[in-house]
């Protein structure tokens, strides 16, 4: 006898994936997304590039961070990327919490 078949789990709606997409960025939950909510991660991401710490990025700081991506991926250290080493400098998708149901 064959067991019965589960039904697929229901997706969720767009406008479910946009409410957490909101609430991700109303990090202060005021059920309002402020432009400071929004440019925090990019503040964050940008200071770690700031070598100086003057709260602004210069070229070259930009520069010697796209420098050592592309030294890191450059593996056989040719002075170029083949479609392998160019695949590992892409961005890694966001991490999915656990539920803790």
């Amino acid at each position: 006898m064959q067991a019965p078949s589960l039904p697929a789990p229901p997706e969720a709606s767009a406008k479910s994936r946009e409410e957490k997409r909101s609430s991700r960025a109303d990090k202060d939950k005021k059920e309002r997304i402020e432009r400071e909510e929004l440019l925090a991660s990019r503040r964050k991401a940008s200071a770690k590039i700031d070598k100086n710490g003057n709260g602004s990025l210069s070229f070259d700081e930009w520069a010697v961070k796209t420098i050592d991506k592309f030294a890191g991926a450059d593996k056989d250290r040719s002075g170029w990327l083949n479609a392998a080493e160019y695949a590992t400098t892409a961005a890694l998708p966001p991490k999915k919490k656990r539920c803790s149901c």
